[in-house]
């Protein structure tokens, strides 16, 4: 029963990732500075989640080796994936940047919740009450990392409504999927989950350093800055 209860907190904690996309939707017809500042926000998002969470998890639990080897393979991965990714789909996303940053940034988001659901598993095996508190944290930021994914897609022409929910879902889903890997292997090695946090950390920065932040300043940079402030201070009021 009480793996029941763990794996359905799991659950809903990576499906509001969905919430962040209807916000998203429901803002119809956004101008200029609301995009640079949105952009600019799920920067910041990205950042402090890597910075404050995700790599001094990772040093914690590993060393310094752990983490440097897992941070360089999670920004090696998405420059693969910025290399290959555009000629994969080449019709699709030749004239629709905004596709390809919302798929990039969903891929690094479902990476950093496979972990993340390691984590719920791990912590409910120590203690339930814990596990509990770990999906609860985990699930009021997802509905900002839902937010990050579901942005750029809903500013692509050709993106239905229904689909950009399905997609920024789906990507919550790796937390259920992190907390059964979690409960299955507890004994699971700390340096693994060290790098795996790391691996993380380093797509999301890639994502943010090679997307986000270059065309938040397209328009208004002054926007796309206090959006990059808010989205840190946000995620460190999350940790």
């Amino acid at each position: 029963m009480v793996s029941i209860s763990i794996y359905l907190s799991s659950l809903i904690a990576g499906l509001l990732t969905g919430v962040g996309a209807l916000i998203s939707i429901a803002i119809k017809n956004p101008s200029d500075k609301l995009l640079s500042l949105s952009l600019g926000f799920a920067a910041g998002i990205m950042l402090g989640i890597s910075t404050f969470s995700l790599i001094p998890e990772s040093l914690e639990l590993g060393n310094i080796y752990f983490c440097a080897l897992g941070f360089v393979s999670g920004a090696g991965f998405l420059g693969l994936l910025d290399y290959g990714l555009p000629h994969i789909h080449k019709n699709e996303m030749e004239y629709d940047e905004y596709k390809k940053m919302g798929y990039f940034i969903a891929i690094g988001i479902a990476v950093h919740n496979l972990p993340e659901g390691i984590a719920i598993g791990v912590s409910n095996e120590v203690s339930v009450v814990m596990g509990f508190y770990m999906a609860v944290s985990i699930g009021i930021h997802n509905i900002a990392e839902g937010l990050s994914v579901a942005m750029p897609l809903s500013l692509s022409p050709n993106m239905k409504k229904s689909r950009i929910v399905y997609i920024t879902t789906i990507t919550g889903l790796a937390t259920l999927l992190g907390t059964i890997i979690g409960k299955a292997i507890i004994t699971i090695s700390a340096f693994f989950i060290s790098a795996s946090l790391a691996f993380a950390a380093g797509a999301m920065i890639y994502i943010t350093s090679a997307e986000l932040i270059p065309k938040s300043h397209r328009s208004y940079g002054k926007y796309a800055n206090i959006g990059i402030v808010a989205g840190i201070l946000f995620s460190l009021f999350l940790r």
